[in-house]
């Protein structure tokens, strides 16, 4: 009896120490599971001077560390031999996903089967080797970019006609016509200076449409990137077709710029114009193309002539844009594209798909593909630009303060003309004493041909005075408050 006692405490012992056990250890922390290791992934671009690229770069860095991703970026600096020993370090490297822009369309589809049969996902950006099998086509839409362009030539040409058939009357116009009132002046500013009349929507301004000559057909010249790259095919046929079979416009040359290579341009212009053929507007398939094209015709004269679009919306293309030297730009929205390359690459090198929303026909291949829309963009509409290039809206700001100080100045000068004429020169003291705080004084001068000239003088005017031209001189004087 006593032993069986003793067994039964021994029982109870144990059974306490069993739920104390548990108790004593409480103040331990849990283990951890180990920390996922970040997917490794590369990044092979063309050239990394390229604005585009920056921002795609910008873009993924961004996000890398919330998606756990191991970035390695490469810049090939446009060398195909250079993106060969590139991809082999990044393979060294054990990526599991590429995200390619190849240099040498031609190189392109040995570099990819090389990746693909060293079990790398392959993301291509923009320009799809031919009859290649990658896993993914991340580009932006290069038929509607050449749509777009297209677009802006004619519409421009459209509007250009609304101005000869008098619909529209640009500023300079209004100008022309003596009398009017006040009334109707003011009219005319509360409509964008178009004579009373609304703008149509859309990017082309008047103004743009009305340097424009009137000899029809208009000549174009189309500056074509690398013929090997399917984007500028795609880009520069999508283009002609919509140009094409038109009475009022003639495509005088598509030439060619292997890599996009801006410093080709000027003999590529230099060459049309010793032709003597006349050059009315330059459409080229990148950004950097079209500046090297506005590069020229500044410098032989032809600035305010020569209508010029170009595409990526790079930070100097934007800039000329809101400046005025540039006509037009397709964006490509670099940032989609940034955003697509890193969602394509993430989820095949996690799962081996990815969310793709078509397929491209690719030789024998039926190739994943996201296309990214793409917008025009002028002067017009340039505040859409203003998130990637911060200091176009200063810019823009400046260019809109001082239309706005020239619309002050001439409607103090109303002013001046409503309440203050003395010793005939009336209008131009009454606007002098009504800027008297900002010590600025806009004159508006028309001459008896028609011709308007506007001009702002730092200070105070005391006197205007006409030489020459008689009665109507002083009526002319008289009408620069207006």
């Amino acid at each position: 009896m006593k032993s069986w006692r003793h067994v039964r405490h021994l029982i109870c012992v144990l059974v306490v120490a069993g739920f104390l056990i548990p108790a004593g250890c409480g103040n331990r922390e849990p283990e951890r599971k180990p920390a996922q290791e970040p997917l490794k992934i590369g990044f092979a671009l063309a050239d990394m001077n390229r604005d585009g690229n920056k921002t795609i770069k910008q873009t993924v860095d961004e996000r890398k560390k919330a998606e756990n991703v191991n970035v390695t970026w490469v810049d090939a600096k446009n060398d195909p031999a250079e993106q060969d020993k590139q991809l082999d370090q990044l393979m060294e490297k054990k990526v599991r996903a590429v995200v390619l822009q190849p240099v040498d369309p031609m190189q392109a589809p040995a570099q990819v089967e090389k990746l693909v049969q060293a079990g790398v996902k392959v993301v291509v950006l923009e320009n799809l080797p031919l009859n290649t099998p990658v896993d993914a086509y991340i580009a932006s839409d290069h038929a509607m970019a050449g749509q777009l362009q297209a677009r802006f030539i004619t519409e421009a040409l459209r509007r250009a006609q609304e101005i000869k058939n008098g619909q529209i009357k640009l500023p300079e116009q209004q100008g022309q016509e003596q009398g009017g009132g006040q009334q109707d002046q003011q009219e005319q500013q509360g409509q964008g200076g178009t004579g009373g009349m609304q703008q149509s929507p859309g990017a082309v301004d008047y103004s743009v449409a009305a340097q424009l000559p009137e000899q029809r057909p208009l000549n174009v010249v189309i500056l074509r990137g690398d013929p090997r790259d399917q984007q500028a095919l795609s880009v520069t046929e999508a283009l002609r077709s919509a140009l094409q079979g038109r009475d009022d416009i003639n495509i005088i040359g598509v030439y060619d710029h292997p890599r996009l290579d801006p410093t080709l341009v000027p003999a590529t212009l230099g060459e049309i114009f010793a032709r003597g053929d006349r050059v009315d507007a330059v459409l080229a398939n990148d950004s950097g193309l079209a500046m090297a094209a506005v590069d020229y015709l500044k410098a032989g004269g032809y600035e305010k002539s020569v209508l010029t679009v170009g595409m990526g919306a790079d930070e100097r293309s934007s800039k000329a844009l809101v400046s005025g030297e540039h006509d037009a730009e397709v964006d490509v929205r670099p940032e989609m594209l940034g955003q697509f390359s890193l969602d394509a690459a993430k989820d095949l090198a996690q799962n081996g798909t990815w969310q793709y929303s078509t397929r491209a026909v690719n030789g024998d291949y039926s190739v994943p593909t996201r296309i990214v829309p793409v917008r025009l963009v002028t002067a017009k509409n340039s505040f859409l630009l203003e998130e990637r290039w911060k200091d176009l809206q200063h810019k823009q700001q400046g260019g809109q303060g001082q239309g706005s100080e020239q619309q002050q100045g001439q409607q103090q000068s109303q002013g001046g003309e409503q309440g203050q004429q003395s010793d005939g020169q009336g209008q131009g003291g009454g606007q002098g004493g009504q800027q008297g705080q900002q010590d600025k004084t806009m004159l508006r001068i028309t001459t008896q041909d028609g011709k308007t000239v506007e001009v702002q003088i730092d200070g105070k005017v005391q006197k205007i005075e006409s030489q020459g031209g008689g009665e109507q001189g002083q009526q002319g004087g008289g009408q620069g408050g207006q």
